[in-house]
């Protein structure tokens, strides 16, 4: 009888966990603005979708307008859990803490232009457009904008709210050249049938992370790092990440991207 009491409290005590995460509103989940809202909301709702049905939480997509909105939602606690790697920002850091991140191999800041540009090197680009998301993006602002300092060139910059955005201003003729994180400069490439040619590549960095706010129950981060590292060996959650073009996720961990704070203390932000 004991033993039965026993069980019957351990039983209620997991009912009325599940029963108070049911209760309580949908989880603010933030993503960086890489793409326009839309294509945003294309490949994430799926994803959050999923990890409401495997947590039995409840998440709804956030963003600002643009970059410095999302960062400033993010600053000021609007989101229980962030895809970015704008909380390394000397401003935000500390906060929000990582439980996963991209599963793919290492990602590169990269400026390049199209294939047929007259432009072959990257010391033409002094003076010359190029285009970036916005002074807040790490891989698309921070790396190749301190490569093309240390290398004395002065460009014109021309700021297009998110990476999407960027290479258009290319493709449009309004930029001689972008920067951009390589593996959306490849997707963005694929999807326009295009051929870009790269002037400059960083060293390797990882992919952004999933990071989550301390006030989320230490039960409930766990539960979603479960559910997103272990998409990709669920028949439906492989299928969503590869229609999103997420090559999955892994856990991760503040040491991670010790190199991507190292960028930003160098520029100041």
């Amino acid at each position: 009888m004991v033993r039965l009491r026993h069980w019957i409290a351990s039983v209620g005590i997991v009912l009325m966990t599940c029963s108070a995460w049911a209760q309580t509103g949908p989880m603010a989940f933030g993503v960086l603005n890489q793409q326009s809202p839309q294509l945003t909301a294309e490949r994430w709702n799926p994803v959050l979708q999923y990890l409401g049905e495997a947590t039995g939480l409840r998440f709804q997509l956030k963003m600002g307008a643009n970059v410095l909105e999302t960062d400033a939602m993010m600053g000021r606690g609007e989101f229980d859990l962030v895809f970015t790697n704008h909380n390394f920002q000397t401003e935000y850091d500390g906060v929000y803490k990582v439980i996963a991140r991209l599963g793919s191999k290492p990602v590169y800041g990269a400026i390049a232009v199209l294939e047929d540009s007259p432009i072959k090197t990257l010391n033409e680009l002094n003076g010359k457009r190029v285009a970036y998301p916005s002074q807040e993006a790490f891989m698309a602002y921070a790396v190749p904008r301190a490569a093309l300092g240390d290398a004395g060139i002065k460009e014109v910059a021309v700021f297009a709210g998110n990476q999407e955005g960027a290479m258009a201003q290319v493709v449009a003729g309004l930029a001689d050249a972008v920067a951009a994180n390589s593996r959306s400069l490849e997707q963005y490439a694929e999807r326009k049938n295009l051929k870009f040619r790269n002037l400059y590549i960083s060293e390797p960095y990882l992919d952004l992370a999933v990071v989550v706010h301390p006030r989320v129950p230490k039960a409930k981060a766990r539960a979603i790092q479960q559910a997103l590292t272990g998409m990709a060996k669920n028949p439906k959650g492989a299928a969503i990440l590869a229609k999103s073009q997420f090559p999955g996720f892994v856990a991760a961990s503040e040491k991670d991207y010790e190199n991507v704070r190292r960028v930003y203390r160098k520029m100041g932000q």
